[in-house]
Formats: structure tokens, sequence, C-alpha cells
């Protein structure tokens, strides 16, 4: 997730286009599946499979911790979760959320989130890495070693970002954990202010350990991170997922991250829940489409950004956790 490069660019227009695609059928109003109970604990042994595909959410904070983990219990299907290691928390922070959750959730460690990465050093990365790895390398399923590489928020070049990446690799694939990384994307050039943010264009310059390696590849998209606002299809999606993985021969695709943005990240206003809905039911929804478009090698995702602030805790007024749960059920 990122707050600034070309999502400042001309965000006025962006946010006019918020909320101009209409409100999903299921409106505020909306019901979770009849399965209201949650569903069943999971296995708690180390390197423990995953299931195909991963249904997932993000939460960028561990606070209210007990109505976090309430409403991933309650959910009728297991989902991924995607902790974000905020740079300004300490190892140990995270200590009772993994626990409490892992019964419930495979669980995703982002090692450093996008705009942090940029603040950090080589060697300061490789600890970081190290620090988390020996703390929860057992408790931990897939470990994104970084995120929206190619975007100009990142760092300075391609090098510099790719040689933190590279170092949380070693780390990962020293202690035998899953890698995921994941690179932006829009469906058009008018957002890219480097020559090397491409998305095809900045993968086939990183480094060879990491495009033979890395398990998992995954895609950043938000609509409204720059303007003219981008709406890729299903199709669009498919085809870079497509040349990703000619890339990255031996890795599963899937889409990493995606969201309703607001004034946090540089747009006029807010959005409402129909808009959230809306980016939901779009994005989940292309389940079907991007399974038949990849095969096997597509592993779902999606990753709902705001999941802590849009479906914590799940039953208050206007949240977004009748909508996700039904979409994750239906992957």
């Amino acid at each position: 997730m990122h707050t600034d490069g070309a999502l400042r660019r001309s965000i006025a227009a962006a946010g006019a286009v918020l909320l101009a695609f209409g409100v999903p059928a299921c409106g505020a109003a909306e019901r979770a599946p009849a399965q209201q109970a949650g569903h069943s604990r999971l296995a708690l042994e180390p390197g423990r499979d995953l299931p195909f595909p991963l249904r997932g959410i993000t939460t960028d904070s561990v606070e209210n911790r007990d109505e976090l983990v309430r409403s991933v219990a309650d959910l009728s299907s297991a989902p991924t979760v995607r902790i974000v290691f905020q740079e300004d928390a300490s190892v140990g922070d995270y200590a009772a959320a993994i626990d409490r959750l892992r019964p419930h959730a495979y669980l995703m460690g982002e090692l450093l989130d996008s705009e942090a990465l940029s603040g950090f050093s080589v060697g300061q990365v490789r600890e970081r890495a190290e620090e988390f790895v020996a703390a929860y390398g057992d408790r931990i399923d897939v470990w994104e070693i970084g995120n929206e590489l190619n975007g100009s928020w990142t760092g300075g070049s391609p090098a510099e970002i790719n040689e933190k990446v590279q170092a949380a690799y070693d780390v990962v694939e020293k202690h035998g954990g899953r890698t995921a990384l994941t690179l932006n994307h829009w469906s058009g050039p008018d957002c890219y202010e480097k020559s090397w943010e491409p998305t095809a264009t900045y993968a086939r310059r990183m480094p060879a350990r990491l495009r033979n390696g890395v398990d998992f590849v995954l895609l950043s998209i938000y609509e409204t991170a720059c303007s003219p606002a981008q709406h890729p299809s299903p199709r669009q999606i498919g085809d870079m997922l497509v040349r990703l993985g000619k890339t990255f021969p031996d890795a599963k695709l899937g889409i990493g991250e995606i969201g309703a943005q607001g004034k946090q990240d540089g747009l006029s206003k807010n959005p409402g829940l129909p808009e959230k809905q809306r980016l939901a039911e779009r994005y989940y929804g292309m389940q079907h489409e991007l399974q038949q478009h990849l095969g096997p090698r597509f592993i779902g995702g999606y990753f709902w950004w705001y999941y802590h602030d849009d479906a914590v805790p799940r039953g208050r007024t206007g949240s977004l956790w009748p909508t996700l749960n039904r979409l994750l059920h239906s992957l």
C-alpha cells in the first residue's frame, strides 16, 4: 500500500470516479451466508499445507485484537490473513495476535510495507528478516519479502530495491520458508513516473535467484491510485499474470492487494460502503475468469487491504464483513 508517487498526481480527478459504477445488488443491508458459525479450526503444525485458492484479507493493525480474531474466526471459510509488520513496531508486538489467529487462518507476514522499505538499508532489512523469521518461522505460512516493488515510492532504483528484497529472500529461504513478492500494476502507462516501473519490465530485470526461487508472485491493483483511474479487466490482469509466469517459471500467481482508497491515501473523500462493496465484488468476483485463464497456477488471494478498518468489529453499522464473508466463501 502506498500514499505518494503517482497517486498524488491529479488526484482530484480520480476521486470523482469513485462512485461512478453503482452499488452491488447486495446493498448495505446484505446478510452473510447461512454458515455463520465460522469455520473449522486449522491444523497448527509448522509447514502446514496451504489451501487453494487463497481467500485473502489484509490487516495493517493488530490493535483491537479480540474483535479482529473474532471477525476472522467467524468467517464461513478459512482465510489467509496477511499481517503487515509495521516498521515502528517491535517483533514481540505481534506474538499474541499470531498465536490467536493461527488456529483460524493461514498467515502471510509482510516484512515491510512498500513505502517503509525505502527507509531501510540492506543490512537493516536482513536483520529485520532474521528477527521475524527467528520469532515466527514456525507459525507464518508465507513470508512476503517485498510489496509494490516497482513503485517509485518503494526506492530510488531497481538495483536498490532488489538488493533489499534479495536480502529478505535469502533469510527466509535459508530457514526453509515460503516466499511471496508483490508487484504494482496498472492497466495503462499514465501513472508510471519512472521508465523502470512498468510491471513486466521491472520483473524481467529482477535477480535470477528471485525469478527462479520465489514461491508466489502477486499483483497490487488500486483503481484510484492515479488519474485517470484504472479499471483493468480480468483479461488484462490475466494476460499480465501469464507474462509474469514466464519470468517466474516456478511461482504460483495471484492478486496480492486491493481496496477502496480514501483520504488517508490522498483522495478528496472517503469511500462509502457501496464503493467498497463494488470493488470487493469486482475483484474477488474475477476468480472464475482468472482461474480459467491461468489454470492451476492461479491461487486467488486478493487480500483486501482495509480489513481492519472496514470489517472489525464485524457487526458494526456499515461493516464490509458480510460482503467479504460471502465473497471469500464463494471462491
